[in-house]
């Protein structure tokens, strides 16, 4: 890019693969910024990205309405072992039950994600036991795992005693704290 060109003029002359060029714009001037929307489209793009070998380690995309389509195709490069992510903030992006099932799968093939959060989304018994389900099933590097939990559901405390049992090198943890404490700062995502 020009040194005249900004993120503002560039995000105008693009069409929707913007998204994924603004941000990588953003990222490659390490410019500091807390808030960037990302559509089902950009996970489209952002999902091609990451399955063609990128640098990319840390990505977080709390409280984008990534629906169920754009959680597919980031479970796509999820599933790709080209994908070198490691640290995936999902916080707040209306993950249902349903969309667990497509996660879990992906879990089930990943072999790099360190860290997922998945806090403020209701996945209810059945999104977390299909969660647990998957990580007992496979050997996973997932390391840290944040979710919304209902701590008066004892089948949920059942499950998550049991995955601690099965794998005492997971942390889980409920979303009760502030989500933007300890993250990364801009300089940390590097493509």
């Amino acid at each position: 890019t020009s040194p005249s060109t900004t993120p503002s003029s560039l995000s105008k002359s693009c069409s929707l693969r913007s998204t994924t060029l603004v941000l990588v714009y953003l990222l490659r001037e390490d410019s500091e910024f807390t808030f960037f929307i990302i559509t089902s489209g950009g996970c489209n793009h952002l999902s091609t990205l990451l399955q063609q070998n990128s640098n990319l380690t840390h990505l977080d995309l709390g409280l984008n309405h990534i629906g169920i389509t754009g959680l597919k195709f980031l479970c796509e490069a999820l599933k790709n072992p080209m994908c070198n992510l490691k640290c995936l903030w999902l916080w707040g992006c209306a993950i249902t039950p349903f969309s667990s099932e497509i996660l879990s799968s992906a879990l089930g093939r990943n072999q790099s994600l360190v860290t997922l959060d998945l806090g403020q989304n209701s996945l209810g018994y059945s999104g977390i036991k299909m969660l647990c389900d998957t990580l007992k099933l496979h050997c996973s590097s997932l390391r840290t795992l944040r979710l919304k939990i209902d701590e008066s559901d004892p089948r949920i405390q059942k499950l998550l005693k049991e995955i601690q049992e099965y794998d005492p090198q997971l942390t889980i943890e409920s979303d009760d704290q502030d989500p933007t404490n300890n993250r990364p700062s801009s300089h940390d995502f590097i493509f």
